[in-house]
């Protein structure tokens, strides 16, 4: 992190013929295109002034045990928690519906139960490793997760669903989502497919 840190403390006192040999130099050092899944905690507020700090950060760290080792087993890495949230990147998007969906599958079949909502997008954004993540597609994926996918759902974005493969074996429904105030199309994973189809 200190040594994006630098590159923007140089960006901010550069002039303009800097600054552009500045931030081509930034993307290709940190710029990185993949698949990136936001993990947002249902109820948080709600469930904290039902039963207390300390029983929710347990239901935090127990997303934190079930999430870490599907994301890794799917290829991907979790580049950050985040209060009740999650963000984790994939080399593809079909490797993020994956873990996505076997996450849902591990909340469902173990323990005290709790719900998440998810987003997934795909692109080109900046990527300190194991530290943290900026860019559009970085945003989208945290707003569907966070704002518009509800309780249980998963939501790809048009990025996303493009570069599944052929035979994709889940059904996708297309819906019109408000995101950063313009109405975007989204397609929502059909989650009533995931207990019987979960391995195809």
């Amino acid at each position: 992190m200190q040594e994006f840190l630098s590159f923007i403390d140089r960006l901010n006192e550069a002039g303009a013929e800097a600054r552009a040999r500045l931030e081509a130099e930034i993307w290709e050092r940190f710029g990185v295109e993949r698949a990136i899944l936001a993990l947002d905690m249902s109820q948080f507020s709600l469930s904290v002034r039902r039963s207390g700090i300390l029983p929710y950060l347990a239901l935090i760290r127990r997303m934190h045990v079930i999430t870490e080792p599907i994301v890794r087993g799917h290829g991907g890495a979790v580049v950050k928690y985040v209060a009740d949230n999650m963000i984790a990147t994939f080399d593809t998007p079909a490797d993020a519906v994956l873990a996505a969906l076997y996450i849902n599958h591990g909340i469902v079949t173990g323990g005290e139960r709790f719900t998440v909502a998810m987003g997934i997008d795909y692109g080109r954004f900046i990527l300190i490793d194991g530290t943290d993540c900026f860019g559009d597609t970085v945003n989208i994926a945290c707003k569907l997760g966070e704002d518009v996918a509800e309780a249980g759902e998963i939501l790809l974005t048009t990025a996303a669903r493009e570069r599944l493969p052929a035979g994709f074996a889940y059904t996708l429904t297309e819906q019109v989502a408000s995101v950063s105030g313009l109405e975007v199309p989204v397609f929502s994973l059909d989650a009533g497919l995931k207990a019987d189809r979960i391995g195809a």
